[in-house]
């Protein structure tokens, strides 16, 4: 017991030395931590035996995402923060897994950088796991209840202002990134359903584009301008077009989310403008909302589960809503 206690202590005692502390404090730090470790004993955790592996559970637990409607693009992420977490306590089995421990990865995490941002979304894919655990009595507590929220600093996000929309437009090198901006700018999707979008999809004499399986698994019509109709044929009949999706590479193959990412970065630096392909969403919903379209009819237009996340999307600056105000109480 005497040892296992003496290297804990050592350990601490490195740790707080690497963080450059003064060798004094870490001195003072260790010997009331060595004081307070005197009545009580540690050993080694022993792993419980289980009859299933970690990868077994986290299989099962895909599956229940894929059944859910979950999208391929999100099941990925829910199995590479899960494999991170493993690999970090080195395959631990997962009815073994401390509060501790999810505590330790999250700090680790912090520690090369990471925003709290981006550590609270490695959380939030971890955390349903260790409940679907709970439910199916695979484990007797869940470990992810008592970890504490993590605080972030809300970005505002705001929209293309119209300016930066003709910047954009008058940035594109080909009728493809005109046709690629428009219909983004229009049509509302998300890369992925962009990505996935067929020549059968689209009825260009009526602007509509049909969202076959979108995030949820859910599928729905959107609409594009007649400016989008206008680049997208011009691309078209400037291509050679074997492919059956509307939007492909040079390779004439089906575009990838990071293939449209990279058009979309190599764009922004041409214009200087800082360019998401998700932004040209919150662009849409905004200018929609302006213009007096219901947030419900956006909602369904975007494809979101629920309404809070459409108004999530929606700039509404303080002159926005004085003047709304001023409109309709006079």
């Amino acid at each position: 017991m005497a040892d296992l206690k003496e290297q804990l202590i050592q350990n601490i005692k490195n740790e707080l030395l690497t963080k450059e502390y003064e060798a004094s404090i870490v001195e003072n730090i260790t010997d009331i931590i060595a004081i307070n470790l005197i009545d009580y004993d540690i050993q080694e955790r022993i792993n419980n035996t289980s009859d299933y592996t970690n990868e077994e559970l986290i299989n099962s637990f895909i599956n229940c995402l894929s059944i859910e409607g979950k999208s391929t693009g999100t099941i990925n992420q829910y199995k590479r923060s899960l494999n991170k977490l493993f690999s970090f306590l080195n395959n631990k089995n997962y009815d073994a897994i401390t509060s501790s421990d999810i505590r330790g990865w999250l700090a680790s995490l912090k520690q090369v950088n990471n925003k709290n941002t981006s550590i609270r979304n490695q959380k939030n894919y971890i955390a349903p796991f260790f409940g679907w655990l709970y439910n199916e009595q695979l484990i007797e507590r869940n470990p992810c209840i008592s970890i504490r929220p993590i605080k972030t600093l809300e970005e505002e996000k705001v929209p293309f202002t119209s300016e930066e929309i003709d910047t954009i437009r008058t940035s594109c090198k080909d009728a493809k990134e005109r046709a690629m901006v428009e219909f983004l700018l229009s049509s509302g999707l998300r890369v992925s359903e962009m990505c996935n979008v067929k020549l059968e999809d689209m009825d260009l004499d009526n602007l509509i584009v049909k969202v076959k399986n979108g995030k949820g698994g859910k599928d729905r019509i959107a609409f594009i301008t007649p400016i989008a109709k206008k680049y997208i044929l011009k691309y078209l009949n400037e291509n050679k077009h074997s492919s059956e999706y509307l939007f492909t590479s040079t390779l004439n193959k089906q575009y990838t989310i990071g293939g449209i990412r990279y058009v979309t970065m190599s764009l922004s630096k041409r214009c200087d403008i800082h360019i998401h392909p998700h932004k040209f969403r919150r662009t849409l919903a905004t200018n929609l909302a302006r213009k007096g379209m219901p947030i419900q009819e956006i909602q369904k237009l975007l494809g979101h589960s629920n309404i809070e996340i459409t108004k999530g999307y929606i700039e509404t600056k303080t002159e926005m809503v004085q003047a709304s105000y001023r409109q309709l109480a006079a």
